[in-house]
């Protein structure tokens, strides 16, 4: 058996750890954060999902995402 810490594929959305609040979020932070698909934040972010560019990087502020979704 694997002890890694990775999530297994079958890991529900309550098991997976929130990302970390200090630091800029990814698309898949934020996906797991909102418990949606990578490609729904895409979406999002087309709806107005605040997000900054570094560079090709997409990345969010955690405070203004959750902001966001508060608002919506």
């Amino acid at each position: 058996m694997n002890s890694s810490s990775a999530p297994s594929p079958l890991t529900t959305p309550s098991q997976v750890e929130p990302p970390a609040e200090n630091n800029l979020w990814t698309v898949d932070d934020v996906a797991r954060y909102a418990r949606c698909s990578v490609r729904h934040v895409t979406t999002l972010r087309e709806q107005g999902l605040p997000y900054r560019k570094l560079g090709h990087l997409v990345r969010f502020s955690p405070e203004a995402v959750k902001r966001w979704f508060e608002d919506a």
